[in-house]
């Protein structure tokens, strides 16, 4: 299929009960497993290409789309800067995240306006973020993490103010490994759903429970970014081939990174409830 915007497949998601995956690679075995158990599970997806030139991987991204019946958005990652964001949307990402949250409310909202306005002269989805999604490292000092957690009206205006289409909040959840449980402030998520119209995003997914996930999803997140956990299946699927005595190839190894992958991939489709929704946006 042709790619998409992760607007609509986010809105679609909303209005159904369930939430798309955003699934960060820096492969293409990676990027194959992702695709492949989208094709398995039938689902919307989007990819989150990490380190890899933008032209080039887009383009290869739209050949497998082409051959890939489920609807496909790719977007930028944390993109810290007007340039970074732009290099991607004239290099055909759907849509782009800029991340500017670490700095003062009126410094997120004039870069993230900025980047508004070039993506939406060429039909590119904007995501932005307020509040901050720190590190999982940091996550032991619970009270400089909640420090950062979105409030409610500040979100509201951020959005008014800035036109982004989509808004990551953050609610308990952290980048990386988690030092302690992570623990999620639902009462503030409902507060944020009500304030705000666009769709939310949740970053920092792997470490949270399946059972977390399908609440916040219940309370108004519309998308969830995964990639420690893929990473951490890929490195266990590693271990595992060079402890083989009988192993023979790297492709074995590479076999192995991209089944483990795909089924990590496939789990999260489950769980957010995506699988057997891509006929639907279609």
């Amino acid at each position: 299929m042709p790619l998409s915007s992760m607007i609509p497949l986010l809105k679609a998601g909303r209005r159904a009960g369930y939430a798309v995956g955003q699934f960060n690679f820096h492969n293409i075995d990676g990027l194959s497993a992702i695709l492949k158990a989208a094709e398995e599970k039938s689902s919307p997806v989007i990819l989150g290409p990490l380190f890899l030139p933008p032209r080039a991987i887009t383009a290869m991204i739209r050949e497998l789309a082409a051959d890939t019946p489920v609807p496909i958005a790719i977007t930028l990652d944390h993109g810290h800067s007007f340039e970074q964001c732009d290099e991607c949307i004239r290099a055909g990402y759907t849509d782009v995240m800029l991340d500017t949250s670490a700095l003062p409310f009126e410094e997120n909202v004039r870069e993230s306006r900025r980047v508004v306005e070039a993506a939406h002269a060429l039909g590119v989805g904007v995501e932005g973020e307020i509040g901050h999604v720190g590190m999982g490292e940091d996550y032991e000092n619970r009270s400089a993490v909640a420090a950062d957690f979105t409030r409610p009206e500040e979100a509201a205006r951020y959005v008014e103010q800035s036109g982004v289409d989509a808004v990551a909040v953050a609610i308990g959840t952290a980048h990386g490994h988690y030092k302690g449980e992570p623990k999620l402030d639902f009462e503030r998520l409902k507060e944020i759903r009500s304030a705000v119209e666009t769709p939310l995003v949740l970053h920092g997914g792997s470490g949270v429970s399946d059972a977390d996930f399908r609440e916040a999803i219940r309370l108004g997140i519309s998308k969830v970014n995964i990639y420690t956990h893929l990473a951490d299946a890929a490195l266990e699927a590693v271990r595992k081939q060079l402890a083989d005595p009988d192993l023979k190839h790297f492709f074995q190894v590479q076999y192995a990174t991209g089944q483990a992958i795909q089924q990590v991939v496939e789990h999260y489709m489950d769980v957010f409830g995506s699988s057997g929704k891509a006929a639907e946006q279609a």
